[in-house]
């Protein structure tokens, strides 16, 4: 081999090398964030919430880092402890890139996020919903929480008045989220869109016209690749004014229970999980139904389709919720069963056993039940 051909070879195994490196850095997401009153050993957690993974670093010099492999993009959850305060967590729909992160004290509010191209199109979302709502991205998230609160407390008058603004943000958003889609069709913050402000709120036939019709940038979002998974439920259609399918779980005691156990009852069959932040929105509007209507034949089945206990445990601390939980065995047999494609989801059993309603999401639970049941 002549030097030439040898120096020609060096340049071609460098040149390589050096396209190899920049395409791995294309696929990786990168955050870094110092906040002065993050104190030191302090775990930080970053959540694939699509993916359901989860990485963790520790806070150093009261900063922290993350580098992720990002092949598409996926909405992700930061957050200091597995029990964050209010202002401990951000979540962000990324992609490859860089997000960078500085602020005063401990608290995410009021930080300044800069980076690559998608936390700009995250902040442009959020003046947008602003302008056309009143109210921005993370305003469920906020109402949830003190829909949690005056539950809590027994607050019914704050209570009543929280579940009308959130419903009232929900059709706003719904009309904005569409414009937005309309404005944004390859953008992967759309399938954001879709998923937070559209899904389980429109028909599901509706919801998968939005994403068949977004770009082809925006449909390799692992958002969009999950929703596009969730086929329109024929089983799940089918079973309505069908017997409802009958199955034995094992509830938090560790007590065998059956569905037929509650016949002569109506019962909302209710399929969540820990880690669905869609499930835990929905908690208080069940509880406010369960609240108003347990003392009219009517009872909650809870079925959680968590891998991990210790996480279900803890989210039935959390959310304490007074019916019975269960949790689906290791291979799902429940959720098969009834052809659970995404969650939250449910179903409306009367007490023959028969299944008359499914997809009831905020206050249709109360409504459906009161249009059959005497106050």
């Amino acid at each position: 081999m002549t030097r030439k051909t040898k120096r020609n070879l060096l340049w071609t195994i460098l040149l390589l090398s050096s396209s190899a490196t920049q395409l791995l850095a294309q696929q990786q997401l990168k955050i870094n964030a110092e906040l002065p009153g993050l104190k030191d050993g302090e775990k930080v957690y970053l959540i694939d919430y699509v993916k359901q993974q989860m990485d963790s670093t520790r806070v150093e010099n009261h900063k922290f880092e993350f580098m992720a492999k990002a092949d598409s993009s996926s909405l992700y959850v930061v957050q200091v402890g597995l029990q964050p305060k209010e202002d401990q967590y951000f979540y962000m729909d990324m992609g490859a890139g860089e997000l960078k992160v500085s602020g005063k004290g401990d608290s995410f509010k009021g930080a300044a996020f800069t980076g690559s191209p998608f936390v700009a199109k995250w902040k442009e979302l959020d003046v947008f919903l602003q302008q056309q709502c009143g109210a921005g991205i993370n305003h469920i998230s906020e109402l949830t929480q003190k829909l949690g609160q005056a539950q809590a407390v027994g607050d019914a008058q704050a209570l009543e008045d929280l579940q009308k603004q959130y419903l009232a943000y929900i059709e706003k958003s719904k009309v904005a989220a569409k414009e937005w889609i309309a404005k944004n069709p390859d953008e992967p913050i759309s399938a954001y869109v879709i998923n937070a402000f559209l899904f389980n709120k429109i028909p599901l036939e509706e919801v998968q016209a939005l994403l068949k019709g977004l770009g082809p940038k925006a449909q390799k979002s692992n958002l969009a690749a999950a929703m596009l998974r969730a086929q329109a439920p024929k089983m799940t259609s089918a079973l309505v004014n069908q017997q409802a399918p009958d199955f034995t779980l094992t509830d938090a005691q560790g007590k065998p229970v059956k569905l037929s156990d509650f016949k002569g009852k109506y019962v909302l069959l209710d399929f969540w999980a820990s880690w669905c932040a869609p499930c835990r929105r929905e908690m208080p509007f069940l509880k406010a139904a369960y609240e108003k209507y347990n003392a009219q034949n009517f009872t909650i089945l809870s079925v959680s389709m968590d891998t991990e206990t210790d996480k279900w445990r803890k989210a039935l601390d959390d959310e304490k919720m007074p019916w019975p939980q269960l949790l689906d065995d290791g291979k799902q047999q429940t959720s098969t069963l009834y052809s659970v494609q995404f969650i939250p989801t449910n179903f409306l059993i009367d007490p023959a056993g028969k299944v008359i309603a499914f997809g009831l999401y905020g206050e249709e639970v109360s409504k459906q039940l009161g249009s059959m049941l005497k106050n």
